[in-house]
């Protein structure tokens, strides 16, 4: 993971939690300098303060470097894993479905008012 992604996440979490640049230099004891300079990746300090900053942020590590949350089943089995996951996959795949239908349906009427339109203006046409 690269300091901008890390320095970005950053800032979203303290933002979310909303808190202030100022705040946050204040609580990790550098100057509010240092700390712009850390949320721009300007500095190497990042490093030595992520979990420092993750406490400050109430938010684990991971989620400073990575960007999401870990999953709370770490270690747990594949078969766990899709079991957990196999409701929402199939509320998804539901919906994927109603969405084609439905996207169907609506070129089904566009296709029937192109028709209509080309109708109207062969009608026009032949008035003239």
């Amino acid at each position: 993971m690269d300091n901008t992604t890390i320095k970005d996440n950053i800032r979203k979490i303290r933002k979310t939690r909303r808190l202030t640049q100022e705040e946050m230099a204040l609580r990790l004891g550098i100057s509010i300098t240092a700390y712009r300079d850390l949320e721009k990746g300007n500095t190497s300090i990042l490093n030595s303060n992520v979990y420092k900053i993750a406490d400050l942020l109430d938010t684990p590590a991971e989620e400073i470097v990575l960007g999401y949350r870990p999953s709370q089943m770490e270690g747990a089995s594949l078969q766990e894993v899709q079991l957990e996951y196999s409701g929402k996959i199939e509320s998804l795949k539901r919906r994927i479905l109603d969405l084609e239908k439905l996207v169907s349906s609506l070129e089904e009427t566009i296709e029937s008012k192109n028709e209509i339109i080309t109708m109207l203006k062969n009608r026009l046409a032949e008035e003239k």
